[in-house]
């Protein structure tokens, strides 16, 4: 058989098929075309050596923002999908109604990197997110937002709405907005997502509104509003919510992720449903820096090496409806493939509250191929080694 790319050696993490071990992977007109233990009989074009490496499914994150050169915060997509093996992400409201066509345009149909997109309840996006974009009630538009994701199904997939009292304003004002992103959402049959963050309201209470598939992101936030009680308890709200298919979802970012309240959470057997970085140009450079890095502080946690690739490829995937093809290295699929490389420590990792822990497990993108095509950077692993 001949094929384009031939991955050979790598230990195979597929946790949609429930598969760890060494296998070769062929992929051929940007699809996964075999996977076998050894496939011996296949010729490639191009080969890349994984020996002592993990090939897992491309990474999806799920929290980004890359409205790039349009908003303050915006980075450009395809580079973090070379640097952190990413090859599908979510933009989390950086558009609204006002400018969603040109964050379509200039951004989401030019990257060869896949981008979803949440649409922001506020009109115009986080072109003003320094100002508090929901406290002037005109910029909530929930028949604008509805009219966006109709108009954009291949690539809107929900509603945003940032839940911070400086964003959304307090009493009737804040309610009145959150109510407003839940209506958006069930009008358009679509995902909530709601970011946390010194909320004028309490996290039960807001998720008494959350339907199955909705996701709160942020949840290892630090502060006055998180998903622990005074006691340090995980809320039995929360528990009850994220049994019944609520996504949390960590959003590392530059303040929402304190070691803490995540520890605290894990030493409960409380676990996120998804890693996500929420990247952008003020976190992009550290704590965040990447994917892999956030995942790393997870094994650092003792979470264990199969759920962190799940929470980072096919957990993901279901939240955007298309685990059928993304989020998976079976057979048929899109041969989106991130190979990772583990370096042994100590690595020093640093929450969003400049404290830091020590690990000894760092993961980096080696080489990612994206839709079939190895992507320039991430590696040296088009030189085979003795």
């Amino acid at each position: 058989m001949d094929c384009d790319i031939l991955i050979r050696g790598g230990e195979v993490i597929d946790p949609s098929q429930n598969l760890r071990g060494v296998r070769d992977i062929a992929v051929q007109d940007g699809k996964i075309a075999r996977v076998g233990e050894q496939l011996a009989d296949v010729t490639a074009k191009q080969t890349v050596d994984a020996r002592g490496l993990y090939v897992v499914p491309g990474l999806i994150d799920l929290h980004v923002h890359v409205y790039h050169r349009h908003m303050q915060l915006g980075l450009e997509p395809d580079s973090l999908c070379s640097a952190g093996g990413v090859t599908t992400m979510l933009d989390a409201g950086s558009a609204g109604s006002d400018n969603f066509d040109g964050f379509r345009h200039h951004i989401i149909d030019r990257a060869e990197t896949q981008v979803f997109a949440l649409v922001n309840l506020c009109c115009i996006g986080l072109v003003a997110a320094d100002k508090g974009e929901l406290l002037d009630r005109r910029y909530a538009d929930v028949a604008g937002a509805v009219r966006t994701i109709r108009e954009n199904p291949d690539v809107a997939v929900g509603i945003k709405i940032r839940a911070g009292s400086h964003i959304i304003g307090t009493g009737e004002t804040g309610w009145a907005n959150f109510h407003d992103a839940v209506a958006a959402a069930r009008e358009a049959g679509t995902m909530l997502m709601v970011h946390i963050g010194n909320s004028p309201m309490r996290i039960p209470e807001m998720l008494e509104h959350f339907q199955p598939g909705d996701c709160l992101t942020h949840c290892f936030k630090g502060g006055l509003e998180r998903i622990l009680d005074s006691d340090g308890r995980v809320w039995s709200e929360v528990r009850a919510a994220a049994e019944r298919g609520v996504i949390f979802d960590v959003g590392h970012g530059a303040g929402s992720f304190q070691w803490e309240v995540v520890e605290a959470a894990l030493e409960q057997g409380f676990e996120p449903g998804t890693i996500s970085t929420d990247l952008h140009v003020r976190n992009v450079h550290g704590p965040v820096y990447d994917m892999p890095t956030t995942m790393s502080k997870f094994l650092m946690l003792g979470v264990p090496l199969e759920r962190v690739v799940e929470m980072s490829t096919t957990r993901p995937a279901a939240a955007l409806g298309r685990e059928n093809d993304l989020g998976t290295l079976r057979e048929g699929t899109t041969a989106d493939i991130a190979v990772l490389e583990k370096r042994d420590g100590p690595f020093v990792f640093t929450d969003s509250y400049q404290q830091t822990r020590t690990g000894n497990e760092l993961l980096v993108a080696a080489t990612t191929i994206r839709r079939g095509d190895l992507v320039p950077g991430g590696g040296g692993l088009r030189v085979a080694r003795v």
